[in-house]
């Protein structure tokens, strides 16, 4: 059988030529996309460790809206009651300093973020009036106010992280500087000052507070709201701004709390345990906010590029089974005296069979040997023109997503604006690839041999005989 399945190939050349080619570029294409799946895999798995998950302490305004529509409003003083029901729920919906410590413990935590608003008051300068601002519908009066945020790491600021503002001048700050202040381009010139020179502010009780300043930011992107006068302070300073009331013994409400965890994949775990840790955060309409925007708009493209691979490898298995089937049939056709003869000698029909898939099996492996050799090169160069096709159809969506002004993906455009899709794709062909090569080319061929197995099996070797004669 062996013998004869080696003479057979080594002596009908041209048809084998041209099977081999055929089944060079099936294996070529199995394994690129075996190999780009396997990429894509491992890129967006880097990704989940690159960007982590994102989960926001915020009040659960939903809630709060589906409780109250359920009652009922039958006059205008039920509509009062409600409003200053929901008024009293939302004051009681206060995220304090001592949530965000419990749960900033939780093992997933690589970082956190969390500010508050200031009251306070400019003393030492004047600030910076601008009423130029046509993109903004609130109007000049709001540009020309003083804000003044607290926040524990300055580069965790979301316009720092989006890149609507950059410093130019000094450093940044975080959670073990004190006394110390960020102020923007504009308010630095109106006052000609300077990094290291000093400003102070007055709290609500009339006490003055002096900080540093140790940068100076610029805003880079001016559409929509901006206000240059906009002051970022360490949190140790803004502590002593509250007043005794507010500071509550170091318990103090805060604005808005982030968390940042080292695997997207452990959110729900996350959840659990923060929940175990502050176990009225329901009660108090506080809700814990996942956002894996960032990862889902990073590995948008990569997720494009594993599709379109699975769907090759689908597409060329089926192709491939159908096409080798028709040239096996075909091929009986012109070899049936030869099965005549064997049949006639004696010879089992599985054996037969088994010659036929001998001589697959020996083209095969010429091809795979040949694929292994191209795949790596070919596979690059595939994922590539796949990955930009991908890209641009990704960018192209994002930009008609900002053009139609989607309010519903509004959070979603500005807070991953700085968040680069996935661009190139590094493609390796390893032994595992190789092995699943194997498999695939092995499952082609069988299936391809089935049908003509069945016509061989049904073969009567004096029937062929006496057609031939």
């Amino acid at each position: 059988m062996f013998r004869r399945a080696y003479l057979s190939v080594k002596g009908r050349k041209t048809k084998n030529i041209i099977m081999l080619l055929f089944l060079f570029i099936v294996s070529t294409l199995v394994l690129c996309s075996i190999s780009i799946k396997n990429a894509a895999n491992k890129s967006m798995e880097l990704a989940k460790e690159s960007l982590g998950g994102t989960v926001t302490l915020s009040m659960d305004m939903s809630k709060l809206r589906d409780e109250f529509k359920k009652e009922d409003q039958d006059s205008i003083e039920d509509k009062k009651s409600q409003m200053q029901d929901m008024h009293e729920k939302m004051n009681n919906s206060n995220i304090k300093l001592s949530d965000v410590q419990k749960i900033s413990s939780i093992k997933y935590v690589n970082d956190i973020k969390y500010t508050f608003n200031v009251n306070a008051t400019e003393r030492s300068f004047s600030l910076y009036e601008s009423t130029s601002n046509s993109n903004d519908n609130r109007g000049p009066e709001r540009n020309n106010s003083l804000e003044v945020e607290a926040i524990n790491t300055f580069e965790l600021d979301d316009d720092y992280v989006n890149k609507k503002i950059e410093l130019v001048n000094g450093t940044s700050f975080d959670e073990e500087s004190k006394n110390v202040a960020i102020i923007s381009y504009e308010l630095a010139e109106a006052n000609n000052l300077s990094v290291s020179d000093n400003i102070t502010l007055t709290d609500s009780d009339g006490e003055e507070h002096t900080l540093k300043i140790i940068g100076i930011y610029q805003y880079k992107k001016n559409k929509g709201f901006t206000n240059y006068n906009k002051i970022y302070i360490d949190i140790n300073s803004a502590e002593s701004f509250l007043s005794s009331e507010e500071y509550n013994d170091g318990d103090y409400t805060i604005t808005s709390a982030v968390f940042y965890l080292n695997n997207p994949d452990k959110v729900d775990e996350f959840k659990t345990e923060a929940n175990k840790l502050v176990t009225d955060l329901n009660d108090r309409n506080l809700t814990l906010d996942i956002d894996t925007n960032s990862y889902d708009r990073m590995v948008s493209s990569i997720k494009g590029v594993q599709s379109f691979s699975n769907i090759v490898l689908v597409v060329v298995t089926v192709a491939a089974i159908v096409i080798i089937s028709l040239i096996i049939i075909n091929s009986l056709k012109e070899r049936n005296y030869e099965i005549g003869v064997l049949l006639s000698l004696g010879e089992k029909k599985i054996k037969i069979i088994g010659q036929f898939i001998l001589e697959l099996l020996m083209i095969t492996f010429i091809s795979f040997i040949l694929s292994i050799g191209t795949s790596k090169f070919v596979s690059q160069k595939f994922a590539n023109v796949i990955l930009d096709n991908q890209v641009s159809q990704t960018e192209d969506f994002n930009q008609n997503k900002r053009g139609n002004g989607f309010r519903g993906d509004a959070k979603f455009m500005e807070s991953n604006s700085n968040v680069s899709v996935i661009d190139k794709l590094n493609v390796d062909v390893s032994s595992k690839d190789i092995i699943i090569l194997v498999l695939v080319e092995s499952l082609i061929i069988v299936i391809s041999m089935v049908i003509p197995s069945i016509k061989i099996l049904n073969s009567d070797p004096k029937d062929i005989l006496s057609r031939k004669e």
